[in-house]
Order: structure tokens, then C-alpha cells, then sequence
């Protein structure tokens, strides 16, 4: 599990470099339907930021789990807790897209 937990550590500070870079508002390696029609799109980078973040903090602890827990318990709790970080960060981004897609369908409807 020890390459495990050395893959896991290297993905969370790649992912944790991307959360810091969209929570100072770089949006420059955004795109997507729902960006495009953002009118604050430094507030979405943001706002996608903080899931992002909990999602690289999350994949570290789960390379630590991976290490300290023996045995086959640690391939049941690394992937319990994965797929539990996955679930919020998941609905966590899906709240931020629908919050910012609302106003993307409503300045449509003005136009």
C-alpha cells in the first residue's frame, strides 16, 4: 500500500496547487458551458476552488489512511473514504455549477 500512498500524496499537492490557484481567481485554465456563461467568473473559479481544495486535502489524508491502516482493512477504508470524499465534493459542485448556471439561463432569457 506504500505505492499507494505515494501516488495519492503526489495527485493531492497537484490538486491542492490547482485549489490555491482557483481560489486567487485564475480562471485561465477554465472552460465549460456553464463558465462561458458566467458573468462573475473570477466568483466561479473561486467557488470551484473550495471542492477542489477539500478533494486535495481529502486524497492526502486517504494516502496517510492507506499507510498507517495494515492488511486488507486498508484497501476497505481507503476506498470507504474516497468514495465518500468523491460523494461531497461531488454534490459540493454541483451545488456551485447549478448556483452559476441559474444565472447563466437567466441572462439568456433577457438577451
Amino acid at each position: 500500500m506504500i505505492g499507494f500512498s505515494i501516488m495519492m500524496w503526489f495527485c493531492s499537492v497537484i490538486i491542492i496547487i490547482v485549489s490555491i490557484s482557483l481560489l486567487k481567481g485564475n480562471y485561465s485554465g477554465m472552460h465549460g458551458k456553464v463558465f462561458d456563461h458566467a458573468e462573475d467568473k473570477e466568483g466561479y473559479a473561486k467557488a470551484v476552488g473550495k471542492p477542489v481544495l477539500l478533494l486535495g486535502i481529502g486524497i492526502g489524508i486517504d494516502g496517510i489512511l492507506g499507510s498507517i491502516v495494515q492488511g486488507l482493512c486498508s484497501i476497505m477504508a481507503s476506498l470507504l473514504f474516497l468514495t465518500l470524499l468523491i460523494t461531497v465534493v461531488g454534490l459540493w459542485l454541483f451545488k456551485v455549477q447549478k448556483r452559476f448556471h441559474t444565472g447563466a439561463n437567466l441572462s439568456r432569457e433577457k438577451q
